[in-house]
């Protein structure tokens, strides 16, 4: 399961400056020229992905990924490596950085981002800037945090949040595995990458309070803020306010996927047996996990590849309503085709105690799944995806739970399925003839009736979007392009600031 967390406040802030840039599209990150530097501070509110854990969506927390993703501002062929341009920060000129260091620091206190927009009056804006604070032209804004302050009147501890000593002695720390303030570090080689950076530890020290949620800063490294050069050296990152689909937010990655193997429960093999508790429409967590006792024909509590008797075993949960137990039967015990029964009891729900449930599974050769011997059979057979749940060019507006239901056909057959155990999808746009991901491959579910995946639209920002299948059969990899788009619409009622 994938979910986007978006930044809300992102703001950059320059060295002995007032001007706030709370509204600008573009996040601009110097140093060099006259020993101006500037900081970029960005927030993003976890509530969400606290509530999914609350809720059992999300039920551990040690599977759980979150990778911090800001878009590059600029692109670098040949002809522009070493073009400087006009620097809207201190009205001289700029050049693209490259072999540098970004670093990444938790901000102490809360800030507001504020309303201004430009750095400096240049050239550029000279025709829309007015000095007078009440014309509405005025695009050049102290209010809000800037190197000074994070709220009017409210200043910060240090000047621009940490002063170059202290993120020094703090990376120096970080860098020895020490350090409570820098969080992290991403290398740029040529300057045009993208910020992907891994922040799983302090994002889950934020989920359970831990640490407190006032955001992260960026900056070169200590080092570099303080070398000069005869030019500005900068990067640029898209912040929430561009005007584009790359908005900067993080991804949730939570590396779980039913894995049901009712339908084929082979023997010597690990497999699990999942219990799905709906009340009404929606998936309900009970009050308790439940306990599972597994029994043959005749009624007797049979025992695992290892001798242990299998009763009252506790369920462990998967996510809301889910349940699951995993066991291995061996096939001394047990002959092919096989039926036995798992009865899930102790089921309790708001206080009330439910009545058993027995469901059965048959056991399948141990040659289903084990194929060793001196030759290497592979299993050709092709499949050909389809998706259901989402029409082919739907329109959806954003906030629609939807689940993908994906079949796989095996070629030149008509009416039968096949449930796969290794099929992945991956959600991506279109940006001309290029195609960017927005969920790159994630393995889908597989139930006992079916291989589904849940996309949240609340995610997706409105665009067209398109779905991949890829398949992992018989030694083969298939890639299925273009089996499913739709669009995400508007919400009419949304307004943003």
């Amino acid at each position: 399961m994938v979910f986007f967390t978006y930044i809300t406040k992102y703001n950059t802030i320059v060295s002995n400056s007032k001007i706030n840039t709370g509204l600008n599209p573009i996040s601009e990150l110097v140093y060099g020229k006259d020993g101006i530097v500037s900081r970029g501070m960005i927030y993003f509110d976890h509530a969400k992905v606290k509530e999914l854990i609350e809720n059992g969506v999300m039920a551990d927390m040690s599977k759980m990924r979150h990778i911090l993703h800001i878009t590059n501002a600029g692109s670098l062929d040949q002809t522009m490596l070493h073009h400087c341009e006009t620097s809207s920060i201190n009205e001289n000129y700029k050049i693209r950085a490259a072999s540098f260091d970004l670093i990444f620091f938790l901000i102490p206190k809360p800030w507001d981002k504020g309303k201004g927009f430009d750095y400096s009056k240049t050239f550029l804006n000279v025709g829309y800037y007015s000095p007078s604070p009440i014309d509405p032209k005025r695009l050049i804004s102290e209010d809000g945090s800037n190197w000074f302050q994070r709220m009017n009147g409210i200043k910060w501890d240090e000047d621009g949040i940490y002063s170059n000593d202290t993120l020094s002695l703090e990376y120096d720390k970080w860098a020895c595995g020490e350090g409570s303030i820098v969080i992290g570090r991403q290398h740029f080689d040529v300057g045009n990458e993208h910020i992907e950076l891994d922040i799983t530890d302090t994002f889950n020290k934020f989920l359970s309070n831990e640490l407190d949620n006032y955001g992260i800063g960026i900056a070169f490294s200590p080092l570099l803020e303080m070398r000069e050069s005869e030019v500005e050296n900068y990067v640029g990152f898209l912040t929430n306010k561009t005007n584009t689909f790359f908005e900067p937010y993080v991804e949730t990655r939570y590396n779980d996927v039913i894995s049901d193997d009712r339908g084929n429960f082979v023997l010597n093999k690990n497999n699990k047996l999942y219990l799905y508790c709906t009340i009404g429409d929606e998936l309900c967590d009970l009050d308790k996990n439940p306990k599972v006792t597994i029994t043959n024909s005749e009624d007797e509590v049979i025992r695992d590849i290892n001798g242990s008797l299998l009763q009252d075993v506790e369920s462990k949960k998967f996510s809301r309503g889910i349940y699951y137990i995993e066991t291995k039967l061996g096939s001394k015990d047990f002959e092919p085709d096989t039926m036995v029964f798992d009865t899930w009891d102790d089921i309790v729900y708001q206080g009330t105690t439910l009545d058993a449930v027995e469901l059965d599974v048959t056991l399948k050769k141990t040659s289903n799944f084990f194929n060793i011997g001196n030759s290497l059979e592979v299993n050709n057979v092709k499949f050909s995806p389809s998706i259901s749940g989402i029409k082919e060019q739907e329109n959806i507006f954003r906030g629609d739970l939807r689940k993908l239901i994906i079949q796989a056909k095996p070629t030149y057959t008509t009416n039968t399925t096949q449930l796969l155990d290794n099929m992945y999808i991956r959600l991506y746009v279109r940006d001309g003839e290029s195609e960017i991901d927005v969920i790159s491959w994630d393995k889908v579910n597989k139930s006992f009736g079916e291989n589904f995946y849940m996309i949240d639209t609340n995610i997706l920002i409105p665009q067209r979007y398109y779905v991949d299948v890829k398949i992992t059969y018989g030694m083969e990899m298939t890639i299925h392009h273009d089996v499913l788009s739709f669009n995400i619409v508007n919400d009419i009622g949304n307004k943003y600031v």
